[in-house]
């Protein structure tokens, strides 16, 4: 039997109905919230994670590349652990997922200074998503966090390289989301960072000591988004 999630049903019924397509009759895959049952028992253990840290300052909304943090604890507690944080990533997220998260309320109590979000790379590689798809779902992602947190600042980071070069068709979806996301960042009131040349060589190239399977960090790849967050971190956390 699964665990029953404790947050109200109708909620989730709202926001599925507010981020359907209206272009068509058939919703947006990427902006129709639904959970990502694979990770259900992580889902409940976020919520209780998030219910016994009302007072985390700094938190990050992702997949499996944020939820990888976790395999980096020194790290995280060198360069995060002053700002009081919290993990939201969940494996396998992709932005409709994300949404699902947030339209249960288990987060709602949370007032975080600043929520860094980055999400999509699984809307890629899952189904290859065009890009104004997956964009349309982070679009809807900032919405629901300004509508939810509208003390909170707010970071999007773009979407990580993967793939060994810029010709990968994935790495290449990515790069044609990433080209949409500072708008969207601007009409949010979002900060908006793109971290891409800490991982890749002058070339475009992503070595496997940065990403071992040209996805996940090693980690190395840890270390260089560490230091690719600590000054923007600085100025969005004062």
């Amino acid at each position: 039997m699964r665990i029953a999630l404790p947050f109200l049903v109708a909620s989730s019924l709202l926001a599925l109905g507010a981020c359907r397509s209206t272009g068509g009759t058939s919703p947006l895959l990427t902006v129709t919230p639904v959970e990502n049952v694979d990770m259900h028992e992580r889902n409940v253990m976020l919520a209780e994670r998030a219910a016994q840290a009302s007072d985390a300052q700094l938190v990050f909304f992702g997949d499996s590349i944020t939820q990888g943090w976790e395999s980096e604890p020194a790290l995280w507690s060198a360069e995060f652990e002053r700002y009081r944080p919290l993990n939201l990533g969940v494996s396998g997220d992709r932005t409709e997922h994300v949404l699902w998260r947030l339209a249960t309320g288990a987060y709602d109590h949370l007032r975080p200074k600043l929520i860094v979000i980055m999400i999509g790379t699984n809307n890629t590689g899952h189904r290859m998503d065009q890009p104004a798809d997956i964009a349309a779902g982070m679009d809807a992602i900032l919405s629901q966090l300004r509508a939810r947190f509208p003390q909170a600042k707010l970071a999007l980071l773009a979407i990580f390289p993967r793939g060994e070069t810029l010709a990968d068709p994935m790495r290449a979806n990515n790069a044609a989301v990433n080209a949409r996301l500072p708008a969207i960042a601007a009409a949010h009131g979002a900060e908006w960072l793109d971290l891409a040349s800490a991982f890749t060589d002058d070339q475009g190239v992503l070595p496997t000591s940065v990403m071992p399977d040209l996805l996940h960090l090693s980690p190395d790849g840890y270390a260089r988004w560490a230091t690719g967050l600590r000054e923007p971190l600085a100025r969005w956390m004062r």
